[in-house]
C-alpha cells in the first residue's frame, strides 16, 4: 500500500493492532475517471466474545497521548453502549480520539466527548435524522454538550469544521474525480496533521480539502504532491 510505504520510508511509527475475528472486505474495479464498480462482503456480526477481546487489545496496547482513529465500516452486533465505555475508558488514560462513522459509532461517540467526531454528509444526516450540514452540525453539537470538534465532507462542495465557537467552510478544489476512495482517509490524516503541527482551524480545514481533493484526482500522486508542499519529509 502506498500510504504505508511512505510511512515506513519517513519513519512513521505505525502500530498495527490485529484482531482475531472475521471483517469485511472489499474490492473495486476502476474503469475510468469516475467510473467504479465496489464488490463487498456482507459485514460480519461479531459474537459478544469478540467484542470483549476487542476492547481487551485495545485497553491494552494504546499508550496515554496515542491518536485513535475509528472509521469505516465496523461489525455488527455491538451491544449498545459499548462505544461508549471503550472510548471514556481510552480518555481516561488520555488517549486522544478521533471517530468516523455513522448509526451507533458517531453517536456513542458524541456522547462520550471525543476529540474529533467526522462524518460525510450522509451518514451525518442518516444518524441525526436532519437535513443539511447546519442542522446536523447542531444536532451533534448538541449530543456532544459542546465537547467536540466536528467535521462533515460534503464531496464536490468541500467541507465544513465546527470546533468550539469557530465554524469554517472551505470549498472543494475543481478536479477531475478520478476515483474517491480512501479521500475521507486522507481528509483525516491531513486533519491530524494540521492538529498535530498546531495549525489554526482555517489553515486545517483547508488542507484537509485539498488533501482529499487530490486523493480523488490522482491516488499515486498524493505523497508526492504532499513532499513537494513540505509536509512530508
Amino acid at each position: 500500500m502506498e500510504w504505508h510505504q511512505a510511512a515506513e520510508k519517513d519513519r512513521v511509527p505505525i502500530q498495527e493492532i490485529p484482531i482475531a475475528s472475521a471483517a469485511r472486505t472489499g474490492w473495486a474495479f476502476v474503469e475510468g475517471a469516475g467510473k467504479r464498480l465496489d464488490f463487498f462482503t456482507e459485514d460480519p456480526r461479531w459474537k459478544s466474545a469478540d467484542w470483549r477481546r476487542c476492547k481487551k487489545k485495545l485497553l491494552r496496547l494504546i499508550r496515554p497521548r496515542d491518536w485513535l482513529v475509528v472509521a469505516g465500516s465496523v461489525p455488527a452486533g455491538v451491544r449498545r453502549g459499548w462505544w461508549k465505555s471503550l472510548f471514556l475508558s481510552l480518555k481516561k488514560r488520555g488517549v486522544q480520539i478521533l471517530v468516523d462513522g455513522k448509526g451507533p459509532l458517531l453517536r456513542e461517540g458524541l456522547q462520550a466527548g471525543v476529540e474529533w467526531a467526522k462524518a460525510n454528509l450522509e451518514e451525518a444526516e442518516g444518524t441525526m435524522n436532519r437535513r443539511g450540514a447546519e442542522r446536523c452540525l447542531a444536532a451533534m453539537q448538541t449530543r456532544s454538550r459542546g465537547r467536540c470538534r466536528l467535521l462533515i465532507t460534503r464531496g464536490s462542495r468541500g467541507l465544513v469544521i465546527k470546533a468550539g465557537g469557530i465554524t469554517v467552510s472551505v470549498p472543494a478544489p475543481r478536479i477531475r474525480v478520478w476515483d474517491a476512495t480512501g479521500s475521507g482517509d486522507v481528509v483525516t490524516a491531513a486533519l491530524i496533521h494540521g492538529i498535530r503541527q498546531g495549525w489554526e482551524i482555517g489553515k486545517i480545514a483547508g488542507f484537509s480539502a485539498w488533501a482529499g481533493s487530490e486523493q480523488a484526482a490522482r491516488r499515486d500522486e498524493v505523497v508526492r504532491r504532499l513532499k513537494k508542499r513540505g509536509v512530508l519529509a
